[in-house]
């Protein structure tokens, strides 16, 4: 089922919160830099954002400048005919070509041979809005090539500050429009995992089991599918590898199985984990299984609003590891949205306040016992609305058994 992408008076508002804290913080402009969206594991939503341009074939740096009053304006290094791409999905119809940083880039060369850069037609946006002289505040600057931050240093110098990231700010809590396309790239992940029980059976190679996997979400609408997975045989853990690429193993009866889905709908993330067996169960993989949902369970009750977000991770562990689970890595999740990783940072310190809005995968990494390997038996898309927490996966939180004639 298709679902709309978000409109006009959205849009309207994002860039109506971005000028009023620039007016608070006396600022003519905001640079917003992204890098092209095939960088999967940067942050490349910001640009999306304020857009609307969030299709994977973002291939090029880009840029948008809000003003302090005035109208934005989408500055890309790339091609002519993107431009047309770009009004098909934008809201922003001030749409300007400029020159590439990267000397290697593929980029227009403009006829009248007058270089146009990202600083230049920043400072000519602050003068058609006469806001000439204001500073310049840029944010995306984790994401950006060193060569590309110098350029703008270089011909902006005092005239451009660093300032705290108020778009991922922003970002951070969706709206109903967003939520939906969320929605959908959860019940996009749950096609996957469900190609998964249908296709897999012994004899199968991990590579050719991913790939129907993908195959059948890339069909129903997707814009980007990956999935990992993980298999060994049952229980013996030490054998067991967690590859984070289609591996060429083949799959036999009893093993047990590990899966996580990256999915991209309409600039929307959903990243979810399982793990079950192949053929038939595995009682000691239901044990340990039984004992991380318990925790995650622990931690989504967690979830109120004004509550600070680290309760979650330490509801997790309290639960855990008296029980034998310890916790591995230095979070338990992540926020999600159109990007894979963005706010709210899901760290046992972080003391942001749970907000209506916030949306963020739970997926605690526990050490098995007595192999040291990193067990991930569940990850949960969770939405915080106003009367609760709404899980946006629907595929069962149980292990599964694959390759079963009733799926």
């Amino acid at each position: 089922m298709a679902v709309e992408r978000c409109g006009p008076a959205e849009f309207a508002q994002r860039w109506t919160q971005v000028q009023t804290f620039l007016q608070e913080q006396d600022l003519g402009a905001l640079l917003v830099y992204s890098p092209p969206k095939e960088h999967k594991w940067g942050q490349t939503g910001n640009v999306s954002y304020l857009s609307g341009w969030d299709n994977h074939d973002r291939i090029v740096d880009s840029a948008v400048i809000v003003p302090a009053k005035g109208e934005p304006a989408l500055l890309l290094a790339g091609m002519s005919y993107m431009l047309e791409q770009i009004a098909d999905v934008s809201c922003i119809r001030d749409l300007r070509l400029v020159e590439a940083v990267d000397p290697h880039a593929v980029a227009a060369i403009h006829g009248d041979g007058t270089p146009r850069t990202f600083a230049g037609q920043a400072l000519a946006l602050l003068g058609d809005n006469d806001l000439g002289g204001k500073r310049i505040g840029v944010v995306g600057i984790d994401n950006m090539s060193v060569p590309f931050y110098e350029t703008l240093a270089l011909a902006l110098g005092a005239q451009l500050v660093r300032i705290p990231d108020i778009v991922a700010q922003l970002r951070a809590i969706k709206s109903p429009a967003e939520v939906a396309l969320m929605r959908q790239a959860a019940s996009l992940s749950d096609v996957g995992f469900q190609t998964m029980l249908e296709v897999a059976r012994p004899g199968i190679k991990g590579i050719e089991l991913v790939a129907e996997m993908e195959r059948a979400v890339r069909l129903q609408g997707a814009d980007h599918a990956k999935y990992w997975m993980a298999s060994g045989p049952s229980p013996d853990w030490a054998g067991t590898r967690l590859d984070l690429k289609p591996h060429e193993r083949m799959l036999r009866e009893g093993d047990l199985m590990a899966s996580c889905s990256y999915v991209l709908y309409k600039g929307y993330w959903c990243h979810g984990h399982r793990m079950g067996t192949l053929s038939w169960p595995c009682p000691e993989l239901d044990r340990l299984y039984t004992l991380g949902r318990e925790a995650q369970d622990a931690g989504l009750a967690q979830i109120k609003r004004g509550a600070p977000i680290g309760v979650i991770g330490q509801a997790i562990r309290a639960h855990a590891e008296p029980r034998g689970l310890e916790i591995q890595g230095g979070r338990y999740g992540h926020g999600m949205g159109m990007d894979y990783a963005e706010l709210p940072a899901l760290a046992e310190t972080t003391t942001t306040p749970i907000e209506p809005g916030m949306t963020f995968v739970v997926h605690a990494a526990y050490e098995l016992p007595e192999s040291g390997k990193m067990f991930v038996p569940l990850g949960d898309v969770c939405h915080v609305g106003e009367k609760g927490t709404e899980k946006l996966m629907e595929f069962p939180r149980t292990p599964f058994v694959a390759g079963q004639a009733d799926g």
